[in-house]
């Protein structure tokens, strides 16, 4: 009777003990989840800054005779995401003094980037830093505001997300609009053909953030 007994505690707590071993395997626990999934795949929410290391802001501008192209620093950046990652609102601060001509060396480069500071086009000496802020932005597109050379204007353009917290855009911007007039056949029409167009491209190739300022 006493070994009868005992076979029939060990045979229960044996399937107990099975079954607890299936259950295991049949619902993995909720920490091994969350470890398998990609760090690209996590929700990016709260305040994030530029990342300079990792950005680029190319110009360029056009005239009748070819074009000049270079790139640009940005001097602070600050985006703010919502729970699902969107961008709500952020802020640019564009180093001028920083801007530099890629197309070219030696004197032809030193006396472009020379004349892009000066009064003719950017003037840096009074207006070291240019500004975007972000006014309303969807998962494709934003609107805000650019302050150049002290003047605010409303712009609008196309952006895509390239990675984690990585952007990038193709930005058209009218220099007329920013007083920038220098050669533009739309202040000066008699200018005939050695003029430079208004319009000058950015595109953040690309616009790249991190947790710590």
């Amino acid at each position: 009777m006493k070994k009868l007994l005992f076979f029939n505690a060990f045979l229960l707590t044996f399937i107990f003990i099975l079954h607890g071993c299936v259950n295991k395997q049949n619902n993995p626990n909720t920490t091994s989840i969350q470890q398998n999934v990609p760090e690209s795949q996590k929700i990016q929410s709260g305040t994030f800054y530029v990342d300079q290391e990792k950005s680029n802001i190319e110009w360029i501008g056009t005239k009748t005779t070819g074009s000049h192209n270079g790139n640009i620093k940005v001097q602070k950046g600050i985006i703010t995401t919502d729970e699902n990652g969107k961008i709500q609102s952020g802020k640019f601060m564009l180093d001028m003094n920083s801007i530099i001509c890629t197309d070219l060396e030696g004197k032809k480069k030193a006396s472009i980037e020379g004349h892009l500071k000066d009064p003719d086009f950017f003037d840096v000496e009074a207006h070291p830093t240019a500004m975007f802020i972000i006014k309303e932005a969807n998962e494709e597109s934003m609107k805000g505001e650019l302050i150049i050379k002290g003047i605010s204007q409303k712009i609008s353009f196309n952006y895509k997300e390239v990675g984690d917290l990585s952007y990038e855009a193709v930005i058209k911007v009218d220099r007329t609009l920013f007083d920038i007039k220098y050669k533009s056949k739309s202040i000066f029409p008699d200018i005939g053909d050695h003029f430079i167009h208004d319009e000058f491209t950015i595109t953040l190739n690309p616009l790249t953030f991190k947790s710590n300022g």
